[in-house]
């Protein structure tokens, strides 16, 4: 039996370990993150972000699979890949049944029905919280079988290590990865015959952006260095309450949106109620609108002078200790007082990458023996995420990845040893900026001039930009010491966010048209058909071809 590397400990590298293993696959479980203790709970940097998902409806009795495909699509504006929006809803399906097997106890009402509480800002009236803090349940349940695996010798964990190559054989088949020590910049070989990319994915090239600076696009890089392709990169899902925070690491944290159908209110720097004058729903419009309608407050000189809104919560904030408690602590963590405050300062965040690499229904790319699952995959969101589809997707298609990588290594032969080939070489260049500089720059860009309202003017400035950010890049000045191995990080991420960002940009230029999270001033209309753009790097550049899907 080959082994199978998953590289990625979120919902869907935990999933995809799982069911891999559980299906006879030796497996390598390669994370950035480190542990904390023996009882497999990830560092605080490190997996997914759990507390902020709501789980898909489709685990509510009175949703059919055909309503929830429809509205999965209809959320998609149309740009979905529909086979794998009915692989996503079907699996959908099962995940209760196997969560419940792996011990999470889901709460039910006398008639034996879920307990839910409606949320409308997922734009259908199908989307449903089961319970604030369901991801973080079924993050414990996932370690805890993975502990189980580990324990039994199924699945070996490899913390602490960066995938840097996937490694192909003379035949063009997966035969393991190259990778890093984050601490030592120890370099290895870590052999397998099947390798699954379930890093994240991430939004991180904005700034302020909700996805935390450990999901960088690495495996998209990873990929498209592999010869994988990757489409819809210019689908982009901004989030419209971004919490706008003196501290970094909650800047751009998400304010629930269930707390504007509660009764908050958007107000500008001179209280107007603005979102009444962008669409006649006011607050109650979808998700993109209200990014829009925020963006263009502060685009347009009418928000405060640190680039934010308020949202007037002194009708709800009542609500939010019992109703939001992980949004409780994110406020208290990020130095508010929920209990006092009556008014946050927002701003639209970066919050979800609709696109990624092609995969089919197996979840396989088009590199033989790679596979890919959750953000780092494209085509089952279509334009715009629905809400709660997100955490489902990461479930249904990791345990999709894990069990037909499982299955095609099973005639592979045995892994050997990981094999220790070195030390990163360093350069670095005198007068050089410093990774974190340029990454600083790249982010800020990113939002200004490719974020939820977009021009052609403004995608050129940003190409222009890109080019000069991708000259510093190449001539970074590293720190000698124990910041170095930090520095290497970092300017790992600045180049696979260079790249992801080069590929939302020039996606953006290419789609004259406004569709789901797309938003195009000068193309203010949705073209009648879906045509969609696929990119492969040739000889180091990329190359764009369109497609369209097919049933």
């Amino acid at each position: 039996m080959g082994t199978v590397i998953v590289v990625g400990a979120g919902g869907s590298g935990l999933s995809a370990a799982i069911e891999a293993a559980d299906n006879g696959a030796d497996v390598i479980l390669v994370t950035k993150a480190l542990y904390e203790s023996q009882k497999y709970k990830w560092a605080s940097t490190g997996g997914c972000t759990w507390k902020t998902h709501a789980f898909n409806a489709a685990v509510a009795a009175d949703d059919s699979v055909a309503a929830h495909v429809h509205d999965t699509i209809v959320g998609g504006s149309q740009a979905n890949n529909p086979e794998l929006v009915d692989t996503l809803c079907r699996g959908a399906r099962d995940l209760v049944d196997w969560l419940e097997g792996l011990g999470l106890s889901f709460e039910r009402d006398a008639d034996g029905e879920f307990a839910t509480r409606p949320f409308g800002g997922c734009g259908t009236p199908r989307g449903v919280y089961l319970e604030d803090r369901l991801g973080y349940h079924i993050q414990s349940v996932l370690t805890a079988r993975l502990g189980e695996l580990v324990a039994e010798g199924r699945v070996r964990i490899v913390s602490g290590v960066r995938a840097t190559k996937v490694l192909r054989d003379a035949d063009g088949h997966v035969n393991g990865i190259e990778a890093m020590a984050v601490d030592t910049l120890e370099r290895m070989v870590i052999p397998g015959a099947g390798v699954i990319l379930a890093d994240g994915g991430g939004a991180s090239m904005y700034a302020p952006s909700a996805a935390s600076m450990d999901k960088s696009c690495d495996g998209i890089a990873l990929g498209l260095a592999a010869g994988a392709g990757v489409i819809d990169m210019e689908f982009l899902q901004f989030h419209p309450t971004g919490l706008a925070s003196g501290v970094l690491t909650f800047d751009g944290s998400l304010v629930e949106e269930a707390l504007r159908f509660d009764g908050a209110l958007l107000l500008n720097r001179d209280g107007e109620r603005f979102m009444l004058g962008h669409d006649p729903r006011g607050e109650m419009a979808t998700r993109d609108v209200v990014s829009r309608g925020i963006y263009r407050e502060i685009i347009e000189g009418r928000a405060f002078d640190d680039g934010a809104v308020r949202l007037d919560i002194s009708t709800c904030a009542h609500l939010i200790p019992t109703t939001y408690p992980a949004l409780d602590e994110r406020l208290i963590q990020a130095g508010f007082d929920p209990r006092g405050v009556t008014s946050l300062k927002i701003r639209p965040t970066a919050h979800f990458l609709m696109g990624g690499l092609l995969i089919n229904s197996r979840s396989e790319t088009t590199v033989p023996g790679l596979y890919a699952a959750g953000e780092t995959a494209g085509g089952i969101h279509g334009a715009n995420r629905l809400g709660g589809n997100g955490l489902s997707e990461c479930l249904v298609f990791g345990r999709i990845a894990g069990r037909n990588a499982a299955a095609e290594c099973r005639e592979a032969a045995a892994g050997g040893e990981i094999k220790v080939i070195g030390s990163l070489n360093l350069p670095s260049h005198k007068g050089g900026d410093t990774p974190e500089t340029v990454l600083q720059d790249l982010r800020a860009a990113m939002y200004w001039h490719a974020g939820p309202v977009r021009t052609r003017r403004g995608l050129t400035t940003m190409l222009g930009l890109l080019e000069t950010f991708e000259e510093r890049a190449g001539r970074l000045a590293f720190t000698t010491g124990s910041r170095a191995a930090g520095q290497v990080q970092t300017a790992t991420d600045l180049s696979n966010l260079l790249l992801a960002s080069r590929l939302i940009v020039e996606g953006a230029l290419m789609r004259e048209e406004s569709r789901g999270a797309h938003y195009r001033d000068d193309f203010p209309q949705q073209s009648d058909d879906f045509i969609g753009y696929s990119a492969a790097l040739k000889e180091g550049r990329l190359v764009w071809a369109p497609y369209m899907h097919t049933t």
